[in-house]
């Protein structure tokens, strides 16, 4: 099976603590069933995630992400062949990034300050997979929303 994985960002409309519930959840059941699985990373309405799974799958959830009126400025940053899953043991990991986490980390920085013009150039691929791997490391990655 040929597999894709695609990170993105994008900024939430409305990033309360009971919208990020419903995406996280939504996420991880259709994941589940569409055998998807991934990461994704927020602080203060900004987004980061990866995607990974057959190519038809992933990209049909993707276009359900672009069409979701809860996300705006939706950006890929990358979409590649992988001969793995980096994120296979959860449908949807999860971390809600403080200011100090996104302050000690440089990557995040450029990440979670950038907006859709600048992002392509001041974040590169390499770049997201490794933050996004970064903070997928450890148990609070699986955390709920507070």
């Amino acid at each position: 099976m040929a597999l894709v994985q695609l990170i993105y960002s994008s900024t939430l409309v409305d990033h309360a603590p009971q919208v990020l519930k419903e995406i996280l959840h939504t996420a991880r059941e259709v994941n589940q069933w569409r055998d998807i699985t991934g990461m994704l990373l927020h602080s203060n309405g900004q987004i980061l995630q990866v995607l990974e799974g057959r190519a038809q799958t992933v990209d049909k959830t993707f276009a359900a992400i672009e069409a979701d009126p809860r996300h705006r400025n939706v950006f890929v940053l990358s979409r590649h062949a992988v001969t793995e899953r980096h994120f296979g043991a959860w449908t949807m990991g999860f971390r809600d990034l403080t200011g100090l986490e996104i302050g000690a980390h440089p990557a995040a920085q450029h990440v979670f300050a950038a907006s859709r013009p600048e992002i392509d150039g001041r974040v590169k691929p390499g770049g997201a997979l490794a933050l996004l791997v970064f903070f997928a490391e450890g148990v609070a990655a699986t955390a709920e929303v507070d």
